[in-house]
């Protein structure tokens, strides 16, 4: 159940009772928690990551080279941004959100499941957990980790402490010829997440 809680979806959004082309509400238990949309006469898109009523962070917002992208650097915020989220803040959301959008039946229901595809399918790359051993090099440096998941664009790491791990680094994976240019998007706790840079 408690994945059920934490899925991130897209809805398409309506403005006038119009479908927007390439715009999106970014929803999670029924909440807006962000914005994915085509920039105009760009070729560029925008995306916001935040629950009402939280201050605002560095790293919530900007743009992205193309839809995919949007979706990955969105998701890397938002994991970065959920652990602090309390559920006083949670009840704080949900009361304005029902003030700005009375229901209006299953149609017009904000929390409605058949207008919300998952924002999972729709991720840059599939991740794929792995558990396979790896080196993270730097300045002539070593650190031993453990890759928990991996994708084409980027992986999470498991190290012993995140301590003194540097903003790019090189990464080995286990049974891989070479190793792979890394930027270090987030830490939590014994982890670390990466995008590839090559």
């Amino acid at each position: 159940m408690a994945d059920d809680l934490e899925t991130v979806a897209l809805r398409p959004m309506v403005v006038g009772g119009q479908i927007q082309t390439d715009d999106y509400e970014v929803v999670w238990r029924g909440l807006p928690i962000g914005r994915i949309l085509k920039q105009p006469d760009s070729p560029h898109w925008w995306w916001s990551c935040n629950l009402y009523g939280q201050p605002a962070v560095a790293n919530d917002r900007g743009t992205a080279i193309n839809f995919k992208d949007c979706q990955v650097r969105f998701n890397l915020a938002w994991t970065r941004i959920r652990p602090a989220i309390t559920e006083q803040a949670i009840a704080v959301a949900r009361q304005h959100a029902e003030q700005q959008s009375p229901a209006t039946g299953p149609e017009g229901d904000p929390s409605a499941p058949q207008a919300v595809p998952s924002m999972e399918q729709k991720r840059i790359a599939l991740r794929q957990r792995v558990l396979k051993a790896g080196t993270i090099e730097f300045s002539g440096g070593t650190i031993d980790c453990t890759v928990r998941n991996v994708s084409e664009t980027g992986a999470a790491l498991e190290v012993a402490s995140p301590v003194g791990i540097p903003a790019e680094f090189n990464l080995l994976i286990s049974g891989t010829r070479s190793s792979r240019r890394c930027q270090l998007m987030w830490r939590k706790e014994n982890r670390i997440g990466v995008v590839f840079k090559d």
